[in-house]
């Protein structure tokens, strides 16, 4: 077992007292820091304490925890109104807006006391939280006043700040006690999110700095900062595999001939130890084997990591299947290591509360080129009580009309596994094709790492259909598919940053009059970026986004493949400012013939105006031809337009209106489109 040790000590820290303390004004020389961080901000640091050099030590016993009690009226003789002024020496306008924002004075300004001296009483709680503002943000000799001139109508209240000199951080030394273990298995790992090690990469064993991270000495003393730079160590080792490192004791020194504080904080680092089994408490319908086998860690083998049980809460959340999540480690359970070497094992518990798991819904559209469409559904989230999902769909459009059913079993076999199935009956009618067919498929998709997922499937379809240049004829055909994607996108429904990229290969062997075979290919790559940050995450007030598609239809005449399986663009989803399949061949009547192999290109400027509506110039362009492999970027019809968003929980409501730059003859000026959902 490797062990540190902090050349520094919390033998003083742990004998200084730790109750709370008053905020003293300038003319003290001790203070204890607890007490000004928890007077200000409701906030403590267990058994912490703060002296001053040569100076002695403040009484625990008149603490005061939190900002004072408003101050209460009298209940007596009529409103004094009154106008307020706050004034803070050497300007520090900063200072003057978060007074301005814990001030009792300005905040009640519009309920005036009832007589003088409850607005004195006003004044004064105001006085003493101006001293804890200013000692939470580094001015240490802070003063405060306020005078009041009785005389002017409205009574005017003039609170005077005084912050003296700034404080600065001379030193900030963290102390380990009990001296940290670091067993073997916490030292030369690999991380891996794949079943194939895909993106696996090197894990550093456990670090305790000496120095507290986050702060810089010779900065000033802000005290917020100070709070949230212990925070974040702590839960730095609680994702490295120390999930009980709690603060023990903490010493804050302050130097007033230096102008300077010095902070020792003590940790016990506790127990090296995996996360263990997972307890299952308020399930009734889910089976709580299958959110055991939902965590993504070895248990009993993996280093305790926090982001990684939060992930696992946030997983639980999306499922649908709950309306409360609650994951927490059972401290009182935890197993010890057996041996030296080996690591303590804490187990979890979940406690979950149940959502309804059916569910019954519609959506509607509407196209200039193909009219209205509805779509009802039924959806069953927990089908066989492992979040098996069955949804069934009717959709009634002019161009189809029929029924769906697609269903997903989660965690198949394994945890980054799912099954997917679906089978459909449908009537299409369209400017190409008329189609009458059923058709099934089942492909079994798996992680292969953090980003990459792969799947394996096949497909088929049989049916009869028409176009302009045969008569209705029965087809059929049968696929195997392989599927490989990578997503990286942060949002699915609306995303501001990341790439989603899709790969498919498929082998046709059919019948349609003659048998055929035919090699199926498309790829696709979408982008988006947000150029503005946001507490630095990507903004999605301007989003840029971009989409590529191509594909190809390899070994089969354009005649001898059926005309539902041929390539059409043009319309929403494709090439907006076009009619629907109007892109590509055509025969001696105009009527769209499809090709085999098509390239489109999607821009779009996604610009919120406010937090639910937005405005998208977009550019599209595409072609289908009838060669094997498109030309690159030859012959592309482009269109161009505005769409308006309006966002909800569920995703954007979509109308966009698309011109055709290059107006095909006999097609309308303009396109509608109103749909949910971006784009792409």
């Amino acid at each position: 077992m490797v062990g540190r040790m902090s050349p520094h000590s919390c033998a003083g820290a742990a004998q200084g007292p730790r109750s709370r303390v008053r905020c003293p004004h300038s003319t003290a020389y001790v203070l204890l820091l607890r007490g000004v961080l928890a007077c200000f901000l409701a906030l403590a640091l267990s058994g912490c304490g703060l002296a001053g050099k040569g100076g002695a030590q403040d009484d625990p016993r008149a603490a005061s925890p939190a900002a004072p009690p408003v101050a209460a009226d009298d209940g007596q003789g009529d409103p004094v109104p009154y106008a307020v002024a706050i004034e803070a020496g050497g300007g520090h306008k900063d200072l003057l807006e978060q007074m301005r924002s814990v001030s009792q004075l300005v905040r009640l300004k519009h309920e005036p006391p009832d007589s003088l001296l409850a607005l004195e009483r006003r004044a004064r709680a105001d006085v003493e939280t101006a001293v804890r503002l200013m000692h939470s943000l580094s001015w240490y000799d802070g003063t405060a006043s306020f005078r009041m001139d009785e005389e002017a109508r409205p009574v005017q209240v003039t609170l005077g700040l005084v912050p003296g000199e700034r404080y600065s951080l001379g030193s900030a030394h963290v102390v380990y006690d009990p001296a940290p273990a670091i067993p073997p298995a916490f030292v030369n790992r690999t991380r891996s999110a794949g079943f194939w090690g895909l993106d696996a990469e090197p894990v550093p064993p456990p670090s305790f700095p000496d120095v507290l991270p986050g702060v810089a000495v010779g900065s000033p003393v802000i005290a917020q900062d100070m709070l949230a730079a212990v925070e974040a160590l702590l839960q730095s080792l609680q994702r490295q595999g120390y999930p009980l490192a709690a603060v023990t004791d903490s010493r804050y020194v302050l130097d007033r001939e230096s102008r300077t504080l010095h902070a020792t904080v003590c940790i016990d680092p506790g127990p090296p130890a995996a996360p263990g089994p997972v307890e299952v408490r308020g399930a009734r319908e889910v089976d709580p084997a299958y959110l055991q086998r939902l965590t993504p860690w070895a248990t009993g083998r993996e280093p305790w990591d926090a982001d990684a049980v939060e992930d696992y809460a946030a997983h639980l959340r999306a499922l649908g299947l709950f309306r409360t999540v609650e994951v927490r480690p059972l401290a009182e359970n935890l197993v010890p290591a057996a041996g030296e070497d080996g690591i303590a094992v804490l187990p979890l518990e979940v406690t979950v509360a149940e959502a309804p798991f059916r569910s019954v819904g519609g959506s509607a559209r509407y196209d200039t080129d193909t009219g209205f469409g509805v779509e009802g559904f039924w959806e069953h989230r927990n089908l066989l009580g492992s979040g098996e999902k069955l949804t069934l769909a009717a959709p009634v459009a002019t161009q189809e009309q029929g029924l769906r059913a697609a269903f997903e079993k989660p965690a198949f076999l394994v945890r980054d596994q799912r099954l997917l199935a679906a089978a459909f009956a449908l009537r299409e009618d369209t400017e190409a094709y008329k189609k009458t067919a059923a058709g099934v498929s089942t492909d079994v998709e798996r992680r292969l790492s953090r980003y990459w997922w792969g799947s394996l499937g096949v497909k088929g379809e049989s049916g009869s259909i028409s176009d302009e240049e045969r008569d209705t004829q029965a087809f059929g055909f049968f696929a195997p598919r392989l599927g490989l994607r990578r997503d990286a996108r942060d949002n699915t429904l609306n995303p501001a940053d990341g790439s989603d990229i899709r790969l498919e290969l498929a082998p046709y062997a059919g019948m349609y009059g003659s048998p055929f075979t035919a090699l199926g290919a498309t790829l696709s790559a979408s982008g988006y970026y947000a150029p503005l940050r946001k507490g630095g995450r990507p903004d999605d007030r301007l989003v840029l986004a971009g989409r590529a598609e191509a594909g190809v239809m390899m070994g089969a005449s354009l005649r001898t493949l059926p005309a539902a399986m041929r390539y059409y663009k043009g319309g929403a989803g494709s090439v907006r400012g076009y009619a629907h399949q109007s892109l590509g061949p055509r025969n001696s009547d105009g009527d769209p013939l499809g090709g085999r192999s098509f390239q489109t290109v999607n821009l779009e400027a996604r610009y919120k105006i406010t937090d639910s509506v937005g405005i998208v110039p977009f550019l599209d362009g595409g072609m289908v031809y009838r060669d094997e492999f498109p030309r690159i970027l030859g012959d592309m019809r482009w269109g161009t337009g505005i769409g308006l968003r309006y966002y909800t929980p569920i995703g954007p409501v979509r109308l966009d209106v698309g011109f055709p730059l290059q107006p095909i003859g006999g097609d309308p000026p303009a396109q509608i489109y109103i749909s949910i959902g971006q784009a792409f």
